[in-house]
């Protein structure tokens, strides 16, 4: 039987081969730092200065699995497009890593004064799933508006954010509850 001879063009970073146990490692390591990263950015409660630098820990291994990629398609073991998508995709998610998470002020949604009444009613639907007490001012606000299905809308929210108890239809009821 004749054995396999092993080839001398083994791919290798920085003289160490590259073995596909360190593939797996290493591929994993990118998803996990990519998935920190975005938790990082898009949760309430996390630490600014863990925000600010979890994309850049996503970018040393973004950068490692791409000298990677390019170790082997040099030794001619990767498909030279299929590493140029990876590594593509990687630098996409890290700059879209690098824009900020927009946060709305509490009190403040521009989806409730938007100009489309669908708009508007659809946003205090949300707001009441939400669960959002900040937001109960500006519902408030619209109990007056001009559209029956916004008015209906802020309703059934306020109701949902004071716990199911209805205090009229009405601004002036609403508006000691939520000043």
């Amino acid at each position: 039987m004749n054995a396999k001879p092993e080839t001398s063009d083994e791919p290798s970073v920085v003289g160490v081969r590259v073995r596909p146990v360190w593939s797996m490692v290493l591929y994993g390591l990118l998803v996990l730092s990519a998935g920190v990263a975005f938790y990082a950015q898009r949760s309430p409660g996390v630490d600014p200065m863990v925000a600010r630098t979890a994309p850049w820990i996503f970018l040393v291994f973004g950068l490692g699995f791409s000298i990677y990629r390019i170790a082997l398609v040099a030794a001619r073991r990767y498909s030279p497009f299929k590493a140029f998508i990876q590594i593509f995709l990687a630098a996409l998610f890290f700059l879209l890593l690098l824009f900020p998470r927009v946060q709305v002020a509490a009190g403040e949604s521009s989806l409730l004064v938007h100009r489309d009444e669908r708009v508007r009613a659809l946003a205090a639907e949300v707001m009441g799933w939400r669960g959002d007490q900040g937001q109960g001012a500006a519902l408030v606000k619209l109990l007056d508006d001009p559209s029956p299905e916004v008015r209906e809308a802020a309703h059934a929210a306020l109701v949902k954010l004071n716990a199911g108890v209805d205090l009229g239809l009405t601004p002036e009821g609403w508006g000691k509850r939520f000043p």
